[in-house]
Formats: C-alpha cells, sequence, structure tokens
C-alpha cells in the first residue's frame, strides 16, 4: 500500500484567496475533506482510500462552489453540478465565524453559523454563545463551597462581560 494514501495530506493551491485539503485520518477511518475559501468550509465524510481521479472528482466539484450570502449555508452551485458523476454529492454546507475572548477566570465563545442539509432541505443561520467559566466550577467542586467566593468570582465574570460586550452599542464582541 502506498504510505502516501495512510497518511495523506495533500494541498494544493488554485486560487490566490482559496486552498483545497485533503486528510486521512485512520484512527478514526474516514476522510474529511475541506476547501477553505474566506472562511467557509464544506466537509464530506468518506471511509475508503482516494484515488487519483477521485481526488480530481472531488477538486472538481468543490471549486464549482460559488459564494453567495443570500443562500443558507452561504455556497450554492450552478445547476447540475452539485454533484460529481455518481459517486460524491454535496450534502450539507456550514459557514461559521467565531470569536473567542477569555482569561484565567471566564472563556467565552461567540459564533454565527449557517447550515443547510440538502438531504432534507432544511437549514439554519444561529448565534451561539458558549461560556465557560473554570474558577468557578473547580470552587464549586471543593470539599467546602466558599460561597462569598463563588459569588464574587461570578459577579466579577458578569461586570467583564457587561463591560465589555453588552453595555453598549460599541462591544468589542460583536
Amino acid at each position: 500500500m502506498n504510505s502516501s494514501r495512510v497518511k495523506m495530506l495533500k494541498y494544493c493551491t488554485l486560487l490566490e484567496s482559496s486552498s483545497y485539503w485533503i486528510e486521512l485520518d485512520m484512527n478514526h477511518f474516514y476522510n474529511e475533506i475541506q476547501r477553505r475559501l474566506k472562511n467557509v468550509f464544506l466537509y464530506r465524510l468518506l471511509s475508503a482510500f482516494f484515488q487519483d481521479d477521485e481526488i480530481n472528482e472531488i477538486k472538481n466539484l468543490i471549486g464549482s462552489a460559488v459564494l453567495d450570502s443570500e443562500v443558507k449555508g452561504g455556497l450554492r452551485w450552478p445547476f447540475g453540478e452539485d454533484s460529481s458523476g455518481s459517486q460524491y454529492a454535496v450534502t450539507s454546507v456550514w459557514h461559521t465565524t467565531a470569536k473567542s475572548y477569555g482569561n484565567s477566570s471566564i472563556r467565552l465563545k461567540l459564533r454565527h453559523a449557517d447550515r443547510f442539509d440538502f438531504r432534507s432541505s432544511t437549514g439554519e443561520v444561529a448565534q451561539e454563545a458558549n461560556l465557560k467559566m473554570p474558577g468557578i466550577l473547580s470552587q464549586l467542586q471543593e470539599q467546602t463551597i466558599d460561597e462569598k467566593l463563588v459569588l464574587k468570582m461570578l459577579e466579577d465574570n458578569l461586570k467583564l462581560i457587561w463591560d465589555n460586550c453588552l453595555s453598549d452599542g460599541s462591544s468589542s464582541c460583536s
């Protein structure tokens, strides 16, 4: 077996603003094809090794995508170009942008996700927030909880969020 097939990381630049890469993860037996074009990612899970003609089919399929902010998922394909022969077809599209903020006591991740599933013809646009407060969590896991300390930490974290993200229209978290 060709070792490049087992540990495949093939990278080719087709345009200045776009790049393709194909990865094979042997630990989970799946391949992940990704195309990055101005923060747009396409994912397609496959369960076999790629032959050269398959790689070309996948590149052609991904290359025919058109950025379109008016459609769910942020990408569309010209009529008849959403599949490559009978082997590969686009099943879903995700376009996400994320910002992360943090310090030693708080981690905040804000994400805008635009998703579309071609199989069910459903899509969604979501604003998501993930807040982690490891300092408070570690205090809550202690045998004896210092309630005043936990409340003070929570107050400080909420003040930080309010001051930087919520207090006025010019927030740094948007």
